[in-house]
C-alpha cells in the first residue's frame, strides 16, 4: 500500500511513509504542524533535530507514526 498524508492525503512518490514523512516536514503549514501536535511532538524540536542530528531520526519517528495511523484507518 502507498503511503499518504495523514493530513491533506497527498500520496508520497515513492510510496514510503520516509518520503510521506519528507512531505510533511516540508510543508509545514498550520494543519501540517497541528498533527505533530496531535501526536504529542513539537514539529520545531523534530526539525532542529533533523536538520542538526547524524541520520534521519525525526523522518523515522514520523514515518512511524504514519504507518500506524494507516494501519488504524
Amino acid at each position: 500500500m502507498r503511503c499518504k498524508c495523514p493530513v491533506c492525503g497527498k500520496e508520497a512518490k515513492t510510496g514510503s511513509a520516509i518520503d510521506c514523512a519528507r512531505h510533511m516536514f516540508g510543508t509545514g503549514d498550520k494543519a501540517h504542524r497541528d498533527w505533530f501536535k496531535a501526536q504529542g511532538l513539537d514539529y520545531i524540536d523534530l526539525l532542529l533535530s533533523q536538520t542538526s542530528g547524524p541520520g534521519n531520526t525525526a523522518y523515522i519517528t514520523v514515518a512511524e507514526l504514519i504507518e500506524k495511523a494507516q494501519g488504524a484507518g
